[in-house]
């Protein structure tokens, strides 16, 4: 099997070590041999995207436009095969995964169409003889290190507006995902992206982050994952002027108050915990429920969280597939423990079903345990009664991260004393705490994120420096 997966000045390159992946819905099912780049690989790739930036950043917005425009239209002529090698990486759904790599298509398509928005604006001088403007231009050499829960949508939503805005870029994927970044990189070697413009490196990140944050040709770094290595990261960069981009994961809040529509919330909330397996930041994993609702509520909600179908993710009518590994099949069984132990009631689920975990809901859960306070990043919910308003918003954020949250209400000032007064970067008034768009700004607070947001104007920003230009003819 083919394990030339490092992409380095335009050149595939056969690998010297590599690791084997397997299908997440069936073990024995080999998916794949992928490079573990080296630190002198990391340098290389580099110094390829140094050499090639100029150039690229020299390149019309017009063309820069037409590459991401060209590998949209690739992404969906090939999209159900994108689709089948994301299950194949990570397991999720197909319905999931299909609408993964089609929001791909969506995001390629909204940055080839920003990078023709203004360049700078202008302003009043206080000298009636200069012309006062301001001008954007490309950061340089971006560092990319990117996640294996959305393997198409979140590279993309980095990859796009870095490119976009006149960056090159050395790429490190999750292991997990490497199979989609090697399909996404040969889409855009046949656009026509120029060598050394995008440079993948697949292997450890924990080999591989050193040489990343070491690089010195590196202008800005953009991470998602764990909280962990993202502070790992900014630690590591704490002493360079490298800008950085942090997105390091969520224990997300949702708020049913007596007012709310009940089968809409239940709706909304359990597609929100339990979609794409749980395996997204911006899961709903704790619900407060009002108490003269709660029971009602959690009728509905064990009602709809019964009826999805779980099992093979190649199947079209599977709603929850497998976790994405065997590590993280561990993490879950982890938490499930505690539940066992007494820490929690399991009104449903808490098992498996072959590889799958069966969709779980909480309740009582003790107010201390690590189910309520760490990100579990699977399809588990937690299910808590509150008195009123004021105990749902406390509770809601007595977490160290603040990435989404939700309130389920009819009434607006409650909403929008909601909105002012959680602490989470992304608000949801009657929708899961899942769903992003990408011409807005997307990012937490507190642990969840930090530094910098990512898409819309935000990434603009981010991939953008700003020069001032006073200009007075003579």
């Amino acid at each position: 099997m083919s394990a030339e997966t490092i992409w380095i000045a335009g050149a595939w390159e056969a690998a010297v070590r590599t690791s084997e992946r397997t299908d997440p819905s069936a073990p024995e099912r080999l998916t794949g041999a992928y490079a573990r780049a080296t630190a002198d690989d990391v340098a290389r790739a580099f110094a390829a995207a140094a050499a090639a930036q100029p150039a690229w950043a020299a390149t019309s917005a017009q063309a820069r436009g037409e590459l991401l425009r060209h590998t949209a239209d690739l992404l969906e002529r090939h999209a159900e095969a994108a689709t089948e090698r994301l299950i194949a990486d990570i397991g999720k759904a197909r319905r999931d995964a299909r609408a993964e790599v089609l929001r791909g298509v969506a995001i390629l398509r909204y940055y080839a169409g920003e990078v023709l928005q203004h360049n700078g604006e202008s302003y009043p001088s206080v000298d009636p003889s200069t012309l006062l403007l301001t001008l954007e231009e490309p950061v340089g050499v971006v560092g990319a290190i990117t996640p294996w829960n959305f393997p198409v949508a979140i590279p993309l939503w980095k990859l796009a507006p870095a490119l976009a805005f006149g960056n090159a870029i050395v790429w490190k994927p999750a292991d997990a995902a490497a199979g989609s970044a090697v399909l996404l990189a040969r889409l855009l070697e046949e656009a026509g992206i120029p060598p050394g413009v995008l440079n993948l490196v697949t292997g450890s990140g924990r080999e591989l982050s050193a040489a990343i944050t070491g690089a010195p040709q590196l202008a800005a770094l953009t991470f998602t994952g764990s909280a962990e290595v993202g502070l790992d990261l900014r630690t590591a960069l704490a002493r360079r002027t490298v800008k950085l981009q942090l997105e390091l994961g969520g224990k997300n809040p949702a708020i049913v108050l007596t007012d709310a529509d009940l089968p809409d919330a239940a709706e909304q909330i359990a597609r929100g915990a339990m979609g794409s397996t749980g395996e997204r930041c911006t899961a709903t994993s704790r619900a407060y429920v009002q108490r003269g609702v709660y029971d009602d509520f959690l009728a509905l909600l064990l009602e709809r969280v019964g009826a999805l179908r779980v099992g093979d993710p190649y199947d079209e009518a599977t709603d929850v597939g497998p976790p994405a590994s065997a590590e993280q099949r561990r993490t879950i069984e982890r938490y499930l423990a505690l539940a066992l132990a007494g820490e929690a009631t399991i009104a449903c689920g808490g098992g498996w079903d072959g590889p799958c975990v069966q969709p779980t809901v909480l309740t009582d859960v003790a107010p201390a345990s690590a189910l309520l306070r760490e990100e579990i990043f699977g399809p588990v919910l937690c299910v808590v009664p509150i008195d009123d308003f004021e105990d749902g918003i406390a509770r809601a954020n007595d977490t160290e991260f603040g990435l989404s949250s939700a309130i389920f209400t009819r009434d607006l000032a409650t909403a929008l004393a909601f909105a002012r007064r959680t602490e989470s970067g992304l608000v949801h008034i009657n929708r899961e705490t899942a769903g992003v768009e990408p011409h807005v700004p997307f990012g937490g607070l507190k642990g969840s994120s930090s530094l910098q947001r990512e898409q819309g104007t935000a990434a603009r920003q981010f991939f953008t420096n700003t020069k001032t230009v006073y200009v007075r003819p003579r």
